[in-house]
């Protein structure tokens, strides 16, 4: 289990940054969990989503249940990629919401 990534590098263009990929920089990280904080993104649909078969709502963000859970099991989702970009405090306060939907989920007390 891990999570691969590759360094990017911002470059300007023509006034807007866009991310370059570093040649060579990609790497497996051994992870158990993996958090996603990637500001005012709009979520990546193609990948993770598409491959996990991850419903979304009619904005195209994470479709989640009152306890956060997706409609795979054992797959949370919060934060920007469930509400749209927002503040950064609303993402914190959310995460830590999932925190403990998930918490609840793995001592089995998570009710429907």
């Amino acid at each position: 289990k891990g999570v691969e990534v590759e360094e990017v590098e911002w470059k300007s263009n023509d006034g807007r940054y866009i991310m370059e990929i570093i040649p060579g920089s990609r790497k497996i990280i051994d992870a158990e969990l993996v958090l996603l904080a990637m500001g005012f993104v709009h979520p990546v649909l193609d990948g993770l989503l598409t491959d996990l078969g991850i419903e979304l709502d009619h904005k195209k963000n994470i479709k989640v249940n009152k306890n956060h859970l997706t409609n795979r099991e054992k797959v949370f989702a919060s934060g920007d990629s469930v509400s749209g970009a927002s503040l950064v405090v609303n993402a914190i306060a959310s995460g830590r919401r999932v925190a403990n939907e998930i918490d609840k989920y793995l001592k089995g007390k998570l009710t429907s």
